[in-house]
């Protein structure tokens, strides 16, 4: 290994941690997110050098090492963990950076042995990888390069299209093919005919896609008030004394008061907003609908559910309550956090559930179905703090008629860092993907509303105590955008080119010989 090539593998690992929120910028807008359309220059630079198949893994593993451990530092905020949290840091940034290295790996398999280019292969390898980020061992699709784009509004809508892997792959290409023009100092396609004619019918694909996306749609909209309550709460206390759960429900009860003029349709909570379990206090709605006259609100709650022997789940829930106090309708989030709201492979081995009952920790219980909640007819997704970063339950959502989408969080414990803005730039891309409004609102991080072009509204500022209220655009006619029906269809036709390049190049490569 050369220290010149170790040195670009960091310098791409620290231009990556620049094209997102970070350290420095830490709001949601980053000036420097054009950054990743050069970002991974210095380490594709290596692929055109003689360098062993070890070496171009281990580079493409640094790479991802400082982009990971740069840019998810605010994990070690997370006290409830002590010392683990660190330990929490560490793993999952260099579980993250197999991916970048495996993506250098197969791309160099594939450019060797199958002679696929690197103008091919280096994009479908880590848009394929990328993907596979997203749900392996529970899945973390935060910082995927797609969301470094989110404010820039023409090239970010071909996500209604083809999802986030388009655009990943696209910003790949760049990568790669400027890299190429630097080593080849020309522009030089230089392609077997087989691989062109792939490459020409992707790109083809992608413009098209690109083009489509950017055409005003013919939807009819129509307009919802909601507002938003941002308490500025710590809910990190060892016990919901009786004085906490009153002094919480007074801080809401002030916010819902400042709109009494505005007059909303609905009030949305963050998530755990209300301190108590509110399935099981029932005339704590009825209280809470009285606060201000006609207004429903989406309440962030725990909720039990009582069992045989008496046994219990806990779920995470979001209620709706309408203007006479009564719950019309909940959801439960879907994807829990691992080893933050269960712990992973409890209910396969029945000693790991016991060992945690013992020093006294009850995980949650995941939601059994994604289905949406009912405002008048208008269907509602309301998706719950790590539910937001996974495109499928959004998806899902939209399929089941939902015509926007509302995102309940909490955040609180990551403190000052760029924690919130990273998890809203994410979050924000389902508004586009699905083109639907979102509402978000979170207990102390970066609240606000996005359009269905991913355009950000009325944002809140992280640790303060406030509201907004906006009239949301809803889609009377529930059209779905291509992605919503069709899912990740761009990532099985790269993959079914990749499959069929390999088999052609080879087949390809045996004639050769034999002649």
């Amino acid at each position: 290994m050369k220290i010149k090539y170790i040195l670009l593998s960091v310098i791409s690992g620290i231009l990556l941690a620049f094209s997102f929120p970070n350290f420095i910028e830490q709001d949601i807008f980053v000036h420097t997110f054009f950054i990743i359309w050069i970002a991974f220059i210095p380490l594709f630079l290596i692929l055109y050098e003689e360098v062993s198949y070890k070496e171009i893994f281990v580079y493409g593993f640094i790479t991802g090492a400082v982009f990971y451990l740069l840019s998810l530092y605010w994990l070690c905020n997370i006290k409830p963990m002590g010392i683990f949290a660190y330990v929490a840091w560490l793993t999952l940034s260099l579980y993250l950076s197999l991916f970048f290295g495996a993506s250098m790996f197969l791309s160099f398999i594939f450019k060797k042995n199958c002679n696929i280019d690197f103008l091919l292969s280096i994009p479908i390898s880590f848009t394929i990888l990328e993907y596979l980020r997203e749900w392996l061992f529970t899945g973390f699709p935060l910082q995927t390069p797609a969301q470094s784009q989110l404010y820039f509004y023409p090239f970010i809508k071909i996500l209604k299209i083809t999802g986030v892997a388009g655009a990943n792959f696209l910003i790949y290409f760049v990568n790669i093919l400027i890299t190429d023009i630097i080593f080849k100092k020309k522009i030089n396609f230089n392609l077997t005919k087989t691989n062109f004619i792939f490459f020409v019918f992707i790109l083809s694909v992608i413009f098209i896609s690109f083009i489509i996306s950017n055409i005003k749609s013919k939807d009819n909209y129509k307009k919802i008030k909601i507002a938003i309550l941002q308490p500025d709460i710590n809910q990190d206390v060892s016990e919901w004394t009786g004085d906490f759960r009153e002094n919480t429900l007074k801080t809401f009860k002030e916010l819902v008061l400042r709109l009494k003029d505005e007059k909303p349709d609905i009030i949305v909570w963050p998530e755990t907003g209300y301190p108590g379990v509110l399935n099981y206090e029932k005339w704590r709605a009825k209280e809470i609908s009285e606060w201000l006259k006609g207004a429903w609100h989406i309440i962030g709650s725990d909720k039990i559910e009582i069992l045989k022997d008496n046994e219990r789940n806990y779920y995470n829930t979001a209620f709706i309550i309408d203007e006479k106090g009564n719950i019309k309708g909940e959801y439960s989030k879907y994807h829990l956090v691992p080893f933050g709201e269960y712990v992973p492979l409890q209910n396969v081995f029945s000693f790991v559930k016991k060992v945690v009952k013992r020093y006294g920790y009850v995980s949650f219980t995941p939601g059994e179905k994604i289905e949406p909640i009912n405002y008048k007819n208008i269907k509602l997704g309301t998706l719950i703090c790590y539910d937001s970063l996974f495109p499928e339950i959004s998806r899902e959502f939209v399929k089941k008629g939902a015509s926007l989408l509302v995102h309940m969080s909490y955040e609180t414990w990551y403190g000052r860092t760029p924690a919130t803005s990273q998890i809203f730039q994410n979050t924000a891309l389902r508004a586009v993907e699905n083109d639907v409004s979102l509402v978000r609102c979170v207990a102390s991080g970066i609240s606000g509303f996005v359009d269905n072009n991913g355009k950000i509204y009325n944002k809140t500022k992280i640790f303060t105590r406030q509201t907004e209220i906006k009239n949301v655009d809803y889609k009377e006619n529930n059209l779905i955008s291509f992605y919503t029906k069709y899912g990740d269809w761009f990532v099985y036709l790269i993959l079914f080119f990749l499959i069929t390049l390999i088999i052609i190049n080879k087949r390809e490569k045996d004639v050769n010989i034999n002649n």
